[in-house]
């Protein structure tokens, strides 16, 4: 154990001894790789933390020899009482660096870590583009990059989550510091004097990440592989060439199955398809609908791959998210649904509870609208909203119209909707135009007419809302 630990501090050393050598070695990278151009306009993403106020330094000391724009963004998130103090020690840093420097806040503090990013990147694109457009360079470094890539690891990512964060990624983002380990960047900041902000909650053990960072990978190092980290790295190598392979093939195969394409519509040859395996079927689906419209999530591909292998000819389905999948013989037809309406005829799919909706059916007045929680300018669960619990809901559920042998469950048991309908005194052309939501279990309700046992009226903040109503 003691040799391990030796090791494991040699490479500690070795990496501080290559900080000595970082804006040689920086340059170097930036020129082999070619992520940053010469005269190109860079906006660097500023927290203020070690590994920004490093990334800033080293692309001031270079900007004259690559004659780079710079310029800096840095956004308040507001998750800390003293963050706004925050903003005002970058925006300092970066008049004594001569960089001009751009601060945006949050309206309200962010809910969650992927709330907090996706607001972060908004500003700091909309800053990019008002500094003239160009690139947007964040400082994720090579310890970054193995605490992700353990982190994904972990959760079960695919290869795709395994090949980590990307160097360069659309549109115009760049990590120019992944080769550089934080003990060489620390080593750095040191020897130049840096003066750099520390944020407590990237101490704070209750996230994930800091327990990855702080906990598991050093005592992994410590009792058991020296070069933990090298590894991960190593791991997300060779899973970005696995998926860059895979991703050349797919294209090839893709390709080969559109038979005909526009922008809004592809025509795909169905026994083609059908000839791949089952994962690759779903691999396939994704980037064929990625085409047309945003690709069905888990559940949607797996009710589209199941409807592509055993629905009849001239038989349809609506997925959430505004894609069609219509079978025509021996092709499949993926479209983009236009004007938010889909034919009369077509089953709408509600994927899951993760998602909101609003669809016309075209021809009717019937009008579509589904969220987790409540339906915009609902004031409760009435006659023509109907809200679920979605741990009691198989998703995904399905607006369609009556079909004989339907059954649903009411306090009194199970019964045919048929029953229903002649119970109720109505006719057959009423139970046709009377749309009913059902899900893997069977019908859930019939609008207007009769509500299974499944629904909730319970409190909106927890229940997955679906309103059907005729437009008036």
């Amino acid at each position: 154990m003691y040799l391990l630990h030796m090791e494991s501090m040699d490479l500690v050393k070795v990496q501080r001894a290559q900080g000595a050598m970082l804006p040689r070695r920086f340059d170097a990278h930036l020129r082999s790789s070619g992520l940053l151009p010469e005269g190109a306009a860079i906006t660097i993403a500023l927290s203020g933390g070690l590994d920004s106020a490093v990334l800033l330094d080293l692309l001031a000391a270079l900007h004259e020899r690559w004659n780079w724009a710079l310029s800096a963004a840095h956004f308040d998130h507001r998750m800390r009482a003293d963050s706004e103090s925050d903003a005002d020690q970058v925006k300092a840093l970066c008049e004594r660096m001569g960089v001009p420097c751009r601060v945006g806040r949050s309206p309200v503090a962010p809910r969650s870590e992927a709330e907090a990013r996706d607001l972060r990147y908004a500003f700091l694109s909309r800053a990019r583009d008002q500094w003239g457009g160009g690139w947007l360079v964040t400082a994720h470094q090579a310890d970054d990059q193995a605490e992700t890539v353990l982190f994904r690891l972990i959760r079960g990512s695919g290869l795709a989550g395994l090949a980590g964060i990307p160097a360069h990624r659309p549109p115009g983002v760049v990590r120019p510091l992944l080769p550089f380990w934080r003990a060489e960047i620390e080593d750095y900041a040191r020897a130049r004097g840096l003066t750099y902000l520390s944020d407590p909650t990237n101490l704070d053990l209750s996230f994930a990440r800091n327990r990855i960072r702080h906990e598991l990978i050093p005592s992994i190092e410590a009792k058991d592989i020296p070069d933990f980290r090298r590894q991960l790295l190593r791991l997300a190598d060779l899973a970005g060439r696995a998926a860059r392979v895979i991703e050349r093939t797919s294209e090839i195969a893709v390709r080969e199955l559109i038979l005909e394409a526009t922008e809004a519509r592809i025509v795909v040859a169905r026994k083609g398809f059908l000839a791949y395996d089952t994962t690759a079927r779903a691999h396939l689906l994704r980037l064929l609908a990625a085409r047309v419209s945003s690709p069905p999530g888990r559940v949607g591909t797996r009710v589209a791959l199941e409807f592509i292998n055993t629905c009849a000819s001239g038989r349809g389905i609506d997925l959430a998210g505004g894609m069609v999948i219509r079978r025509e013989f021996d092709r499949f037809v993926i479209e983009r649904r236009p004007s938010g309406e889909m034919p009369a005829d077509e089953d709408l799919l509600l994927s899951d509870s993760r998602g909101d909706g609003d669809v016309k059916i075209a021809g009717t007045s019937w009008r579509v609208r589904w969220a987790l929680g409540a339906l915009e300018g609902d004031t409760g669960c009435g006659e023509e909203v109907a809200c679920f619990d979605p741990s009691e809901l198989r998703f995904p559920l399905t607006v369609r119209s009556w079909r004989p042998g339907d059954r649903i469950r009411l306090p009194a048991g199970t019964r045919k909707l048929k029953k229903v309908f002649v119970d109720r005194k109505v006719g057959r052309s009423e139970r046709l135009n009377r749309p009913l939501l059902t899900d893997g279990n069977g019908v859930l309700w019939v609008v207007g007419l009769v509500r299974g046992i499944q629904v909730a009226d319970r409190g909106r903040a927890d229940v997955f809302s679906v309103g059907i109503r005729r437009e008036r």
